[in-house]
């Protein structure tokens, strides 16, 4: 038994993770928006839901994710930012229509009213 190990064909099982892996080693754009203490957590936290639910039903939809309790690291030192949002599209069309269309405004300027920072940028693994 101990020397069957190394018989085993594995091209199945390496084709499967190299497929699954196809999409990530793109470039992607990925939105990044901080929100600062001075907002109210209740209205972020609806913010952000309403975000999530617009982007996921978005063509290129990649992954939404949120930071979740208090932040931690030199950057977090000055209290300046109560949480973080990304989230990654595979193209700048995508997350431009995204980010443009009609059923997001609302929730684009209620989340510019609480003052909230947010940056566009085109990213890849390395």
């Amino acid at each position: 038994m101990a020397g069957n190990h190394g018989s085993r064909d594995w091209s199945g099982s390496l084709s499967a993770v190299c497929d699954a892996r196809a999409g990530y080693g793109r470039d992607m754009y990925r939105s990044l928006s901080m929100y600062p203490t001075s907002a109210d957590p209740a209205r972020v936290a609806e913010i952000v839901d309403r975000t999530a639910a617009a982007f996921k039903q978005s063509p290129g939809f990649r992954s939404f994710t949120t930071s979740v309790d208090a932040l931690m690291g030199p950057g977090a030192r000055d209290g300046h930012v109560a949480r973080v949002v990304v989230v990654d599209f595979d193209s700048l069309d995508d997350a431009l229509s995204a980010l443009k269309a009609d059923s997001f405004q609302e929730t684009r300027i209620a989340s510019e009213a609480v003052g909230a920072t947010h940056f566009l940028f085109e990213c890849r693994e390395v």
